[in-house]
């Protein structure tokens, strides 16, 4: 599939509305099932079926969708003095 880069800010923003510690879209790279996603204060993985689903049917990426990517966050670490 090729990727319309605001099908992933579209992800990002309604992710942030539920967890607005994932910060802001800096790239993305693909992944065999997705998209690992960098954000300005981590990363996160969105699969290939729910940026397909919000391309299509924006309606169908559910509240549990978006859970489940917040479950994949991981911030950044601070570097340690």
């Amino acid at each position: 599939m090729q990727l319309a880069i605001y099908v992933v800010y579209e992800v990002l923003v309604r992710l942030k509305e539920l967890h607005p510690e994932v910060g802001e879209y800096l790239s993305y790279k693909k992944v065999s099932a997705g998209i690992a996603v960098n954000t300005t204060t981590g990363t996160l993985n969105i699969s290939d079926d729910i940026l397909s689903r919000q391309f299509h049917n924006p309606e169908l990426v559910s509240p549990n969708d978006l859970i489940g990517i917040a479950e994949s966050f991981e911030p950044f670490r601070k570097k340690q003095a």
